[in-house]
C-alpha cells in the first residue's frame, strides 16, 4: 500500500484518525511529518497508532526525506498553513508533483506579495504596505487616517492583527522589525448584515489548475478585532451574489498560481461588491465536518485526492434547505486560567444539537491575544437560518466559563453571540 506524506501541528482541528480515513479511501496510508519536539508525547502516540510519525527540525530536511524516500510516497501536503513550506519542502525533494510551487507558496504565505499579485492580475486591489517599524505605522496612521488594519506579513487566525483606528490606539506590543515585517492596509468596510457577518468563505477544489466551488459559507459577526465565532451552509445570500463570489474567488486562485487542492478564500461584503480578505491554501478550519454533514462527501478524501493528481467528482453545498452550522466560544481577550465549564450537558440536550465538545480542558492557561481560538465547539443544524440563530442562544444560555485571572480572583463569563458577558466575580466551584 502507498503512503501519502502529510505535515501536521499539534491541536489541528484535522485529526489523525480522520486523516487515516481519507487516506484509506484511495487505498493509501499516511506518514505524519511535524516540527521537532512540537507534538506532545499523548498526541504523538495518537497519530503513531495511525502511521509512521517523523519529526523535523530545521536542519532535518534531508535526513526526513531519506526515512520518506524509503517509504515511496506518492504525494506530500497538508491541510495546516503553518506546515505549507514544509509540505512544499517534502514535495520539491520526493520529485513529487505539488499543488504548490515555490513562487505560489510566498503568494499564498506572504500577505503583501499576495495582495500585489491580485492587484496586477486585475483580481482585487486593496491598499497596503509593508513596515518594519513602530515608527512607519505610525506615520502612515498620521498620513492615511484610520482605521487600519495592522498584522504581521506572516500569520494565520487573525494573530496580533489590529484594526486602528488612530496613532493614540495603536497596541503597545505592535513592533514591527526586520525580521517580523508588517504589512498595514486599508481597511474593508462591510456593510449592513444584521444578524449575519459581513463576510464569506468560499470552500473550492483545484484540480489541474481549474477551481471548482464546493459552496459559499455564512459567518456571524467577528467579535473585535477579527475572531471568528461561528460558520454554516448555506449562506444567507441569494444565488446572484453567491456566483458573483465564487467567480472571484476561483479568479483569486488562478492568479495565485494554485494548481491543486483545497482553497479557503476570505472574502468580505462591501457596499461596492465582494473585496478578497485573503486566500489561504487549505481547508478553513472544522469547514470539513460541515461539509461532510451536509454532502455525505469527505473533504479530506477530495484534497488527497487532489494532492495525488486523480480525478475526482467533487459536490457542491445546497444553497437551500436545512442550515448547518458549527459555534464556538472565545477565551477572555486578557487570558486566564480555565477553571471550570458548566452546562454542557444540557447544551447536548437541546433540539437539533449534533455535538458540543470542550476543545480546551479546564486548567488550561490563555495568554492574552487578538486572535481566534476554538475553547470549544457546538455543531448542530436547523430549518433555516433564523432557527440557527435561536439555537446557537438557547444553548449559549446554558454554559458558564469560569476564569481566573492573574490576581487570583475568579470570574464566570456567560456567552452570547456577542462574545463572554462578566456575570460574577470569586466562582465559588473547585478548580
Amino acid at each position: 500500500m502507498s503512503m501519502v506524506a502529510i505535515a501536521v501541528v499539534p491541536n489541528s482541528a484535522v485529526r489523525p484518525a480522520a486523516l487515516a480515513k481519507a487516506t484509506a479511501a484511495y487505498g493509501h496510508t499516511p506518514v505524519f511529518v511535524a516540527a521537532s519536539s512540537s507534538l506532545n508525547a499523548q498526541e504523538k502516540a495518537e497519530y503513531a497508532s495511525f502511521g509512521p510519525v517523523l519529526e523535523c527540525g530545521p536542519e532535518d530536511a534531508g535526513r526526513v526525506l531519506g526515512e520518506l524516500r524509503r517509504l515511496y510516497p506518492v504525494a506530500a501536503m497538508t491541510f495546516s498553513e503553518a506546515m505549507l513550506p514544509l509540505a512544499t519542502e517534502l514535495a520539491e525533494g520526493l520529485s513529487l508533483s505539488s499543488f504548490l510551487d515555490r513562487e505560489t507558496l510566498t503568494l499564498v504565505t506572504d500577505k503583501r506579495a499576495q495582495r500585489q499579485r491580485l492587484a496586477d492580475s486585475g483580481v482585487d486591489v486593496v491598499w497596503s504596505q509593508t513596515v518594519t517599524s513602530r515608527g512607519e505605522v505610525l506615520d502612515l496612521l498620521r498620513s492615511r487616517g484610520g482605521p487600519l488594519v495592522v498584522k504581521p506579513r506572516r500569520s494565520q487566525s487573525s494573530q496580533d492583527t489590529h484594526l486602528v483606528g488612530s496613532v493614540e490606539r495603536l497596541p503597545a506590543d505592535v513592533e514591527p522589525s526586520d525580521e517580523r515585517p508588517f504589512v498595514v492596509e486599508e481597511y474593508l468596510r462591510g456593510r449592513e448584515e444584521g444578524e449575519f457577518g459581513d463576510y464569506v468563505s468560499v470552500e473550492s477544489l483545484v484540480n489541474g489548475g481549474r477551481p471548482f466551488t464546493l459552496g459559499v459559507t455564512g459567518k456571524l459577526p467577528l467579535l473585535p478585532p477579527f475572531r471568528e465565532q461561528a460558520h454554516f451552509i448555506p449562506s444567507h445570500l441569494p444565488a446572484g451574489e453567491r456566483e458573483e463570489i465564487s467567480q472571484l474567488a476561483s479568479a483569486a486562485a488562478e492568479a495565485l498560481g494554485i494548481r491543486r487542492g483545497l482553497v479557503h478564500t476570505e472574502i468580505k461584503l462591501t457596499p461596492a461588491g465582494p473585496r478578497i480578505i485573503e486566500v489561504n491554501a487549505r481547508i478553513g478550519g472544522f469547514i470539513g465536518d460541515l461539509y461532510e454533514r451536509a454532502t455525505g462527501q469527505d473533504l479530506l478524501e477530495l484534497g488527497i485526492a487532489a494532492a495525488c493528481g486523480r480525478e475526482v467528482s467533487p459536490r457542491s453545498i445546497p444553497t437551500t434547505g436545512t442550515v448547518r452550522f458549527n459555534a464556538w466560544n472565545q477565551p477572555p481577550p486578557a487570558g486566564g486560567l480555565l477553571r471550570a465549564i458548566t452546562g454542557a450537558e444540557r447544551v447536548r440536550q437541546e433540539p437539533g444539537v449534533t455535538a458540543y465538545v470542550a476543545r480546551m480542558p479546564v486548567g488550561t492557561t490563555f495568554p492574552p491575544a487578538v486572535m481566534t481560538v476554538f475553547m470549544d465547539m457546538l455543531s448542530g443544524h436547523a430549518p433555516d437560518h433564523q432557527g440557527m440563530l435561536a439555537t446557537i442562544d438557547r444553548c449559549a444560555a446554558h454554559l458558564r466559563f469560569a476564569f481566573q485571572r492573574p490576581d487570583g480572583t475568579t470570574v464566570t463569563w456567560r456567552p452570547s453571540r456577542h462574545g463572554l458577558i462578566h456575570e460574577t466575580s470569586d466562582y465559588g466551584g473547585s478548580p
